[in-house]
């Protein structure tokens, strides 16, 4: 995956930018994404929006007002799964 060329933008990305990532991704709407969060639809919006600023490229295709996630929110989507998983063992181990 590409990363950004900017280390400052990415030291930036915050978990919360990440958890609203995921959420879309799950969810398949933004809309859904702040059901998941308990949250607005406009502050999931914003977040998802200040994501695509800070990484200097979009993640979704925006088409009919509908999001499509495109090649390299789905190379960062297989990313955070992986990384969701190990907090998921972490957790589990902690318990």
């Amino acid at each position: 995956m590409t990363t950004t060329s900017d280390p400052a933008a990415a030291a930036r990305i915050t978990h919360r930018h990440i958890e609203v990532f995921r959420a879309v991704m799950t969810a398949g709407s933004v809309t859904g994404a702040a059901d998941l969060l308990h949250s607005s639809q406009p502050t999931a919006s914003r977040e998802l929006a200040r994501l695509e600023a800070l990484l200097g490229y979009a993640l979704f295709e925006r088409l009919q007002g509908r999001l499509r996630p495109n090649a390299r929110a789905l190379a960062l989507w297989d990313e955070v799964q992986r990384s969701w998983q190990g907090l998921e063992r972490v957790v589990d181990r902690a318990v």
